[in-house]
């Protein structure tokens, strides 16, 4: 179906200033700006010779991931696969998530301590809207076209699309001001591929009012928030999960949605060069301070950012080609301890592993050599229509061959994110050890951080027997730094770091580690980080803690705290671990967890050790923190902590 785009540009009532924007080219370089400086990338105008060159590059038409409905050669081989038989049957019955009032404002009205209520009710219609699409595509049947069409319609006319913890002063339900955040990007990501998969099976009609719904609540107020700088939409410069994940939905919805190229290109323009934003949260070594759950989430959009504008460009824009992504990509292996156990830093869960889709895209398209992701398959996932539609059918990575096989990475015996100062060791293979262990240091001023320098992750097996908690259920003030330290799990309170003089560790960028020795070997690791800055403490002189790693038969690690005071005072560090525990001596701890046990032996040279012990939950699984503290003040001393396998 054709369409004169600018008829409806107008019909839509926009602002002269964006109306201007739109119709004459995005030109905005004569319009005075005021250019933040905050961000690495900061917002300035729009680059007309830019735009102008991606225009060059892009088809005729608009395109999104896979192929519109009318186009079976692929939606039929999968419907053979019979990867979708579960999902079909399932889907017989199928009624449309309704959207809840009551969920949207329990976080307001009192009747939830946390907005996932709301959250996960607007997720699962997105969700719905996905199913419902993919059922019809691979059919091909008319038989849930209809259930399509309602469920669309249903959004369209949904007053809100963001998140209600992103709905400040309820602007968006009101239709006040419109937010691009996580689950509007979402949602129109989500609409876009709806109406590219369906094609003529849409009415026009709602395919009109499904794109005047777009720009108004996605398009038009990312390009109001770069002409006027105003304070909404701030995930242009981010430097967290939210920009990648924002721009792969703007961008996304845009490149599949939009006739006029001239606006697409635009758009593609904004993906490109602020995305570069997102890139610089990394560590210049690759590493996450999000932890591996954000991992998957947000460096999981920048993928599906880059593939939405490798498609749409044929490879002539590659977001790919940015060096630092070979590092961000190299993360996931880097970080493995030991048997696919990952550390639970930041807010993430213990438990977590990587996304399987993601790093078979980044291993292929990288050439990183990644035996267990090189290996592609049909899934049979319809949880979106998005990447998991990107990854069925043929994208850039499907066509290349797995890179040489990279030994360098998991099984290697070490990683050092050197930038960082994470630290994380592994058994020579074939060895006798079976016991691995991570080192954190960074700082505390990560996005989604812990008060957490010098925390640490032991694993026995396939178990993690002691170290940090990781995350605990988000409430409604766990992001206002007025509170978000309050929380046990989240101050260093709740993670194997010392306590000094009964005080915890500061926030801020001002609290950061710094490796002051290191020293490799086939049978030893050695590193020692000086820790004082994250302790706002009068009287302080020294805190270094060294981790010694110890491959030699079945494996051992030891951490040392060396401090020092200029008067007495106390001082007191902790085991954290869910395994189950008794003590077996006075200086003895046993960890049992499944089918591994691990000794933990405690001393401080001249000092009388005391014990105390604390549950702690704050609603997520129970963990124990095992406080180990010397007897009286003292001016100086050492702790020192030992974890071995029981034989």
């Amino acid at each position: 179906m054709k369409r004169k785009h600018f008829i409806q540009v107008n019909q839509l009532r926009l602002l002269p200033a964006i109306k201007m924007v739109l119709i004459a080219l995005f030109l905005i370089g004569n319009v005075p700006l005021a250019i933040s400086q905050n961000a690495p990338y900061p917002l300035k105008p729009l680059d007309a010779k830019r735009i102008a060159e991606i225009k060059n590059m892009l088809s005729e038409q608009p395109k999104g991931f896979g192929d519109p409905i009318s186009k079976r050669e692929t939606w039929d081989k999968l419907l053979k696969s019979g990867k979708y038989e579960r999902f079909l049957r399932g889907m017989k019955n199928y009624a449309f998530p309704p959207f809840s009032k009551k969920d949207y404002f329990s976080l307001s009205n009192g009747t939830e301590t946390s907005s996932g209520a709301g959250l996960t009710m607007m997720r699962k219609r997105a969700e719905g809207l996905s199913k419902v699409t993919w059922a019809e595509c691979l059919e091909n049947k008319d038989r849930y076209t209809a259930q399509v069409e309602a469920g669309l319609r249903d959004i369209i006319n949904q007053k809100s699309w963001v998140s209600p913890r992103s709905d400040h002063g309820f602007k968006n339900y009101n239709g006040v001001a419109y937010s691009v955040e996580l689950t509007s990007s979402l949602y129109a990501h989500t609409i876009a591929q709806t109406l590219y998969m369906m094609g003529d099976k849409i009415s026009s009609k709602l395919r009109t009012e499904a794109i005047n719904a777009l720009y108004l609540k996605i398009f038009n107020p990312v390009l109001e928030k770069i002409r006027a700088q105003n304070k909404e939409n701030s995930f242009l410069t981010e430097t967290n999960n939210w920009n990648h994940v924002c721009l792969a939905g703007l961008v996304g919805a845009a490149l599949a949605t939009i006739d006029n190229k001239d606006e697409r290109a635009t758009f593609v323009a904004i993906g490109e060069y602020y995305s570069k934003n997102g890139l610089s949260g990394f560590g210049e070594d690759g590493y996450c301070g999000e932890g591996i759950i954000y991992y998957n989430y947000g460096f999981g959009h920048y993928a599906m950012l880059r593939e939405s504008i490798w498609q749409a460009t044929g490879g002539k824009v590659d977001l790919f080609s940015d060096p630092k992504v070979q590092k961000i990509a190299r993360y996931v292996p880097n970080l493995e301890i030991i048997n696919n156990v990952y550390p639970a830093f930041s807010d993430c869960r213990e438990g977590a592993t990587p996304d399987t889709e993601l790093m078979s895209y980044l291993s292929r398209s990288l050439k990183l050599g990644l035996i267990r992701y090189d290996t592609l398959s049909i899934t049979g996932k319809t949880s979106d229509n998005r990447r998991t539609l990107m990854m069925a059918f043929p994208n850039s990575s499907t066509s290349l061959k797995p890179g040489k096989t990279d030994r360098k990475d998991a099984s290697s015996l070490r990683f050092f994110f050197d930038h960082t100062g994470v630290l994380v060791c592994r058994p020579a293979a074939g060895s006798s050890s079976n016991m691995g262990v991570v080192l954190k240091g960074g700082n505390n001023n990560e996005s989604h951080n812990h008060n957490d320098i010098g925390s640490y992750t032991v694993v026995q097996g396939n178990q993690t027997m002691a170290g940090d908690p990781g995350v605990i259920p988000y409430t409604a003030n766990i992001f206002d730094p007025k509170y978000r330290y309050t929380y046990k799990t989240i101050s260093s309170f709740g993670h194997p770091v010392p306590l000094i003089a009964d005080s915890t560790q500061r926030p801020g960028a001002q609290a950061r580690s710094k490796t002051t020795h290191s020293n490799f070997t086939p049978e030893k690791d050695e590193v020692t980080l000086d820790i004082s800055s994250a302790y706002n403490v009068p009287g302080l002189k020294k805190l270094e803690r060294t981790m010694v790693y110890n491959r030699q038969g079945s494996g051992s690690v030891t951490f040392e705290d060396v401090f020092e005071y200029t008067e007495a005072k106390k001082f007191e560090t902790a085991v954290v671990t869910r395994s189950v525990w008794k003590q077996v001596s006075d200086s003895t701890l046993l960890l049992t967890r499944n089918d591994q046990k691990m000794l933990v032996t405690f001393s401080s040279p001249g000092n009388k050790l005391s014990l105390r012990s604390e549950e702690i939950t704050e609603g997520g699984p129970v963990y124990a923190r095992i406080g180990i503290f010397i007897d009286k003040p003292v001016v100086a001393g050492r702790m020192i902590i030992t974890y071995k396998p029981q034989n």
